[in-house]
């Protein structure tokens, strides 16, 4: 009996403290707090990147330059098992990042990377695609590799995270985030040139503090993606396993973007992999933070085989570990419910259109 009322008085402390995290009350319609993806995974095929010819200057001389080859995957979250980086595009300001992974048990879910503001990150790389010159390289086929971003994220420098940096991203430029792990010192599934790390594999939570300050130019909205790392290995923009609109191939998850030509306030969340598209669709959307701080949590979970998206009232960054009953209580959250079977398509968004990523 004193046990059973000591586990009841824990799951009560639990469950209180998951409550105080997710934003009240909770809206899974119009002004979402939470979206939620389910039957993400399958089996299918994409067309993965095996060489990159890079031609000779001033011409592309090589016919064809991008060589691909199909690669199976099948299974929970497939494709976005794999190693993924997550995408930031301004004008956004970021304040903390946290990346969280289940141990070996399942039961704990440690934090394997992080960074804050003015700070020098744990196991955490800022990039960007502007390689040729301080770092990655460039050639007349491809254009520029990855680089390692500057502090101030508008140029390459010779050495990751070389500069500390305040978190301002403007409007006219984007990074990504990787690991620590270079694929020289570990080999990266697929091909990679120029400046090359690791993502994030398997079950991961990103934990992300941010705002999206109003744009000088309505033409330049701001964004947090997520792709498979094997993308921007190669050229995000150009030769890449992800392709272009759906199917999405090696996969695109969508957190928070802001359309061109539509409401500059809303944000929507799309995904795409080798099985279709689907999203948030035409009047569902997370509200664009101008102003004050916002959290969200993404939880991208195997065991599940689905995906989640919760505004949280704020995150404990020195937290070292989260237990599964965290996860499932973000799984389990109210959201919006979007099914990505087979042969899903995308939801438009009357009225607009991506920026290009």
């Amino acid at each position: 009996m004193r046990l059973s009322a000591t586990f009841a008085a824990l799951s009560s402390f639990v469950y209180a403290a998951l409550a105080q995290d997710i934003v009240t009350p909770s809206s899974t319609s119009g002004s979402l707090t939470g979206l939620k993806y389910t039957s993400v995974g399958g089996s299918g095929s994409y067309n993965q990147v095996t060489n990159m010819i890079p031609g000779n200057f001033p011409n592309c001389d090589a016919n064809p330059s991008c060589i691909t080859a199909p690669k199976s995957v099948s299974g929970n979250l497939a494709p976005f098992n794999e190693e993924l980086t997550f995408n930031f595009r301004g004008p956004l300001n970021l304040f903390n990042i946290a990346v969280y992974q289940p141990d070996s048990s399942g039961a704990t879910w440690t934090q394997t990377s992080s960074w804050a503001a003015g700070q020098a990150p744990n196991n955490l790389v800022f990039m960007n695609n502007l390689g040729g010159g301080a770092s990655g390289e460039f050639s007349i086929c491809h254009g520029n590799s990855q680089s390692f971003a500057s502090g101030d994220f508008t140029a390459a420098v010779a050495t990751a995270n070389a500069d500390i940096s305040n978190g301002v991203l403007d409007q006219d430029h984007e990074i990504n985030i990787m690991t620590a792990e270079t694929c020289a010192s570990r080999a990266c599934d697929g091909f990679s040139r120029g400046t090359a790390n690791h993502g994030w594999a398997d079950s991961k939570m990103l934990v992300v503090t941010f705002n999206m300050p109003a744009s000088a130019d309505a033409s330049k909205v701001p964004a947090i993606w997520a792709l498979n790392a094997q993308v921007v290995r190669t050229a995000e923009y150009g030769c890449n396993c992800r392709g272009i609109g759906s199917p999405g191939g090696c996969g695109e998850l969508d957190i928070l973007e802001t359309l061109i030509g539509a409401d500059p306030n809303n944000g929507i969340s799309e995904i795409y992999s080798f099985k279709g598209a689907t999203g948030s669709g035409n009047t569902n959307f997370f509200a664009r933070p101008t102003g004050d701080q916002v959290t969200y949590a993404v939880v991208l979970d195997e065991q599940t085989d689905s995906i989640a998206i919760q505004h949280l009232t704020g995150w404990d960054y020195g937290s070292k570990s989260v237990p599964r009953s965290t996860i499932d209580g973000y799984l389990n959250a109210a959201a919006l419910e979007v099914n990505f079977a087979t042969g899903a398509r995308k939801r438009g968004v009357i009225g607009g259109r991506r920026r290009a990523h």
